[in-house]
């Protein structure tokens, strides 16, 4: 009998099965689509096989004829059924969801196959055999064929139609299944002794098994836990069906640098089998250091949190803390990019514990938003540059100002700095912003116009960031060549509540910059760190009381004494003072009184833009 290939395709179809039912897997709806697929397959083999074992009975022993057309039909619907279920098994992961037109593709499908399988059952089928030829014909045949051959093309089709939303591997892996299956089936209907179908299906699931559903990639080879391909999977997968879930998870902080690499493993194996012990949810390990638990309901989720953090405060002979990131409800956020944006943005946060609620979710939801309208601003040439002017009480002239960053919206607003600037500078955006406003101010003094009109010199904010490594200041170099501006026109403003990560190379880097002749100003002094030590080593000419201080001056006799002997003491120093926030007459005669050198502040006048601000210098240096 011709029923070698389907026997070899039952044995590897069923090896497939035992491997994948004996790993390690996550509750994805595209692996239970794969296993019933399998299923199919298994299922359809094996009445192949019967089917035509059946068949030489019935045509060379007399058989009972009956019996043999029910199992030929019930292969046939199977053999229906294994490429419906291939087909659902492609669409259901590219096919949106929630898109009406993608609904009545999938409701017209079903209807096909229901139609199908019930024409199947009530038309007649016959079968012959000779020699090794043996097949069944007939109206129910005739029908299996068709919507073997439908459901291959509309895989074939919708796979080519989805291929940029999918991964190139997952686009060839589907390809060459449906692709040797039409082959096979086109071989063995032109050449009827040559049973492939059964055999190349068996051989596709092989292929899918390898490429799309190899457990390899998901399970981390040290720990045994899920990858972080794994999560990523696992977090689509749970959003775009919209099946609800909680998540835990914990980062190891150890408190010293110098931990060595069997250490450091002790505390990640550790930390695995104490997730493992938790229960049987799944648990991922998506950093070195970095683990997680996901959860079917909130309540048990917390539950288990409070037990690991437990066990982490127990152990005593690792230098390491953990922090703690708990959502409760994954539908709190719009979806995976979300969802992986608040894990990569409070996993690196101070606090021990961050709960995501709703409330956390809007605040972080909104700072994405400010983010992104920086990045658009950037792009599209939106960042502007306003010039707030000093007054030199010395020489009764505007002749410093200091450049503020500004963004508009699309629509032409302006974004309150309160707004950006703090979320810039959580996500280093500072950095690239800090430079296009130095290459404006730089363009702006390159026409001479703010010099005619008595300014001397402009003020340009300038993140410590920029002095972590060994060249920062490129820019300044370049941009101040491209526009021949003179070095005396620059002053860089460094914010006392910023400090570089490395002390000596920031003063390294600030010695090169000074040494072209640019001088530096310390920004915001009075908020931040304001020991000694810090602006003694600072190579900086010139200090900014900040606004909160100033006013502290007016308000408390010990800021007062503090803030005056402050002032004796940089000025014996050599340094030049300005007072930010001056916005009356008394408040000016007070700074002057003390001997600060420059007035900022709404007194005289608030930002401006460019061509304002040289309308100002215009009216106000005559």
């Amino acid at each position: 009998m011709n029923i070698e290939l389907q026997c070899c395709g039952l044995f590897i179809i069923f090896t497939i099965t035992v491997m994948f039912l004996r790993e390690k897997k996550l509750d994805l709806m595209n692996r239970k689509l794969f296993f019933r697929a399998i299923c199919a397959c298994v299922a359809c083999l094996i009445f192949d096989i019967l089917s035509i074992i059946l068949i030489n009975m019935s045509v060379l022993r007399g058989f009972n004829p009956a019996i043999t057309q029910i199992v030929c039909k019930i292969y046939i619907m199977l053999l229906v059924m294994q490429g419906y279920f291939g087909y659902v098994y492609a669409s259901t992961s590219m096919l949106p969801p929630d898109r009406l037109w993608a609904k009545i593709v999938k409701a017209v499908s079903h209807l096909i196959f229901a139609s199908g399988e019930l024409m199947m059952l009530i038309l007649p089928i016959g079968f012959e055999a000779h020699g090794r030829e043996v097949y069944s014909y007939g109206p129910s045949t005739s029908v299996a064929y068709v919507l073997s051959a439908i459901y291959i093309l509309s895989t074939i089709i919708t796979t080519i139609a989805f291929r940029k939303e999918m991964p190139g591997r997952r686009f060839v892996a589907m390809l060459l299944w449906q692709g040797i299956w039409l082959i096979a089936a086109a071989i063995q209907f032109m050449v009827p002794g040559l049973l492939l179908v059964g055999f190349a299906s068996a051989f596709g699931m092989v292929i899918l098994y390898i490429q799309l559903e190899n457990p390899s990639e998901f399970i981390d080879g040290s720990t045994g836990l899920f990858t972080t391909n794994a999560l990523s999977a696992y977090v689509h997968d749970r959003y775009r069906f919209g099946k609800r879930f909680s998540l835990f998870t914990a980062k190891i902080h150890f408190l010293t640098n110098y931990v060595d690499y069997n250490m450091e493993q002790a505390a990640v194996m550790r930390t695995a089998r104490a997730l493992i012990k938790l229960g049987p949810e799944p648990a991922f390990r998506i950093d070195d250091d970095t683990f997680c638990v996901v959860y079917e309901d909130k309540d048990r989720m917390l539950e288990r949190a409070a037990n690991i953090k437990m066990q982490k405060d127990s152990v005593t002979d690792l230098p390491a803390k953990g922090t703690y990131l708990l959502v409760p409800d994954s539908l709190l956020m719009s979806g995976p990019d979300e969802f992986f944006r608040l894990m990569h943005t409070y996993l690196e946060s101070e606090q021990e514990i961050v709960f995501a609620d709703e409330e956390l979710v809007h605040r972080h939801r909104r700072q994405n938003r400010i983010k992104d309208l920086i990045d658009d601003a950037l792009a599209n040439d939106r960042v502007e540059v306003f010039y707030q002017p000093f007054y030199n009480l010395r020489e009764n002239i505007f002749n410093v100002a200091e450049a503020l960053v500004r963004i508009r919206r699309a629509n032409g607003d302006l974004v309150p700095p309160a707004d950006f600037i703090p979320v810039a500078e959580e996500t280093g955006q500072i950095i690239p912003l800090g430079i296009r406003v130095f290459e404006k101010v730089c363009r702006f003094l390159s026409t001479g116009d703010a010099q005619e009109r008595g300014l001397g010199q402009v003020e340009i904010n300038i993140s410590a960031a920029q002095f972590d490594y060994e060249n920062p200041a490129r820019f300044v170099f370049e941009y101040m060549e491209k526009y021949h501006i003179d070095p005396k026109w620059i002053n860089l403003e460094i914010t006392e509540t910023a400090s570089a990560q490395n002390r000596d190379v920031m003063l390294r880097n600030m010695g090169k910059i000074i040494d072209r002749g640019i001088s530096f100003s310390l920004d915001d002094f009075g908020t931040g760190r304001s020991n000694i030590d810090y602006f003694i080593d600072m190579p900086v000419s010139l200090i900014k009381f900040d606004n909160s201080f100033t006013k502290g001056y007016f308000g408390n006799e010990k800021t007062k004494y503090v803030l005056t002997g402050m002032a004796d003491i940089f000025h014996k120093m050599g340094m030049s003072v300005v007072a930010e926030g001056i916005e009356t007459e008394d408040q000016v005669k007070a700074m002057d009184e003390m001997g600060v050198e420059y007035i900022q502040g709404y007194y005289y006048s608030k930002p401006l833009p460019e061509n304002e601000f040289l309308s100002f210098l215009a009216e106000k240096n005559l």
